[in-house]
């Protein structure tokens, strides 16, 4: 019962318009921040082989794997996605090349 009050408090009903619009993505803005990928071995929603694709078409920074989590590994998995979180948050950022277009200031 605890569980089906959390799942409605969190969860809301999104719009489906933005889900299949096309998006236009920049360098210098979507291309400027760091992304990592969590897959979830267990998720009816968006399978295994799909998640890797998309990883493939868009590769992060780096993927991990979450072995039986399901599509809200929050709930099915959380303290394994924490160590995860944990994980990433310390992961160094990777030294730009400096660019004509950077300034001291």
């Amino acid at each position: 019962m605890k569980v089906c009050l959390i799942l409605q408090i969190n969860f809301k009903p999104i719009p489906f318009a933005p889900a299949v619009e096309k998006l236009m993505l920049s360098d210098g803005n979507y291309g400027s921040v760091r992304r990592f990928y969590i897959e979830t071995t267990e998720d009816n929603m968006i399978p295994l082989p799909l998640q890797q694709s998309m990883c493939k078409s868009d590769p992060p920074e780096k993927a991990f794997r979450l072995k039986g989590s399901d599509h809200s590994p929050f709930f099915s998995k959380p303290q394994a996605l924490h160590k995860i979180l944990v994980e990433i948050a310390r992961i160094p950022p990777k030294q730009r090349l400096k660019t004509n277009h950077d300034h001291n200031i």
